[in-house]
């Protein structure tokens, strides 16, 4: 048991090295411009959304140049005409189906080479279609957007931004290998014959978890489905697309569980499947890193504090302090080394390999927010700060996720 966090600190320091080489050893090609925008169709899926913000977004399409289909889930005006006004096509869902089934009702519409699903609050940059298209060749199937949390002074958005920018370097160095683990869904374009398909089946329209339907992870479905077939999933990193956070740490935590029933159950679906393997070796190592390592940290850091508190309850009475000084020598048995009459070589090894460990995760960790905090341009320590709540409210909901991976009937944050 004693070397169990060594190597778990030393998987730690590695994964964190080879993210920050690989992120920045990656470097996107420049895209074309004698890019085609007729060739793909952009669809957007629209559910009681604000209409200020609906405008804007179709506004944001319509620069694009390229044909747009709005799918209203139950939700007609003002979505009808706001679409019918700047030249796109509008169809109408009686009934509230939620974003899969629009997704299936608007891709029976699509006939161009390439598709862009967009969220009806994801305002598109300047020519994000022409940059996403020029990265399709090879075998990529899927394209990606960077994603930047728009600043409003709050705290969950600086968490929110901080988690982000984690996500960016951990996918550009996945990008130097190969595929990301995700192309989110708020924004990102794939090869129609690839996904349609696919979206138009039974197993995307009837996705169930345990038997039960799910309503959740359509663009992990995806992007899943696409790696197992052997294609690519990449993302541009010219094309950033400002989305805002959640409003508060609570919807936050809520949002972030129902990203990690998610994982879960891809982690294991993946594995069983195959899907990991194909997707190459670094691939496999971070997903592998991602799930398995911080669990198994968390059930070896209970087994320790389980016996050490039945170690202490021994003593009748132990003052703030004693514990304190307690807990500092089971991890640095300093106490025991001063004792001795001899020269231990065994336990001197202990109490080196301890010492290892902790210098082992205190450098990757710097290291790793380091290089983060990089792409942080103002606010730092602010981002720093709540980013660390950020990181904790994830640790907790993908722990309690891992228990309820099957509870996937409801969105949680809408």
């Amino acid at each position: 048991m004693i070397f169990i966090i060594t190597i778990l600190a030393s998987l730690s320091f590695i994964y964190y090295v080879l993210n920050i080489y690989y992120s920045d050893k990656y470097h996107q090609e420049k895209t074309k411009n004698d890019i085609d925008t007729s060739m793909a169709t952009i669809l957007v899926p629209v559910y009681n959304e604000d209409e200020s913000t609906f405008i804007s977004v179709i506004k944001s399409i319509k620069n694009q140049g390229a044909k747009f289909i709005v799918v209203g889930d139950s939700s007609n005006e003002p979505y009808k005409s706001i679409t019918e006004n700047y030249g796109g096509t509008f169809i109408l869902m009686k009934e509230h189906g939620g974003k899969r089934m629009a997704l299936v009702e608007g891709i029976g519409h699509v006939v161009t080479p390439y598709i862009m699903l967009v969220d009806s609050d994801t305002v598109l940059p300047a020519n994000a279609l022409k940059d996403m298209l020029s990265n399709f060749k090879d075998n990529i199937g899927g394209v990606s957007v960077n994603i930047k949390i728009k600043q409003n002074g709050t705290r969950v958005s600086y968490a929110s931004e901080f988690i982000e920018r984690t996500r960016e370097l951990i996918f550009r160095a996945m990008s130097y290998h190969g595929s990301i683990m995700v192309a989110d869904g708020r924004c990102a374009m794939y090869r129609t014959n690839l996904i349609k398909p696919y979206i138009i089946s039974d197993d995307f329209k009837n996705k169930r978890v345990l038997g039960k339907k799910t309503v959740l992870g359509d663009d992990i479905q995806i992007t899943s489905y696409l790696i197992k077939n052997k294609y690519r999933v990449v993302k541009d990193y010219n094309v950033v697309v400002e989305t805002d956070s959640q409003e508060n740490f609570k919807k936050f935590l809520h949002q972030q569980i129902r990203w990690a029933r998610n994982g879960w159950y891809y982690f294991f679906k993946n594995l069983s499947n195959g899907t990991t393997i194909k997707a190459g070796k670094f691939y496999a190592f971070e997903v592998l890193y991602l799930y398995i390592v911080p669990f198994i940290g968390f059930l070896f850091l209970l087994y320790r504090m389980y016996f050490m508190l039945r170690r202490f309850g021994y003593y009748d009475s132990l003052t703030i302090e004693d514990l304190g000084k307690r807990m500092f020598f089971e991890i640095f048995p300093l106490d025991r080394y001063y004792s001795v009459q001899h020269f231990d070589p065994i336990f001197f090894f202990i109490l080196m390999n301890k010492l290892a460990t902790v210098i082992l995760g205190i450098t990757g960790n710097a290291l790793f927010i380091t290089a983060v905090m990089i792409k942080i341009p103002k606010d730092r320590l602010r981002t720093l700060v709540y980013g660390a709540v950020a990181v904790a409210i994830m640790f907790i909901a993908n722990l309690y996720g891992f228990f309820t991976f099957w509870k996937q009937s409801k969105w949680l944050t809408r």
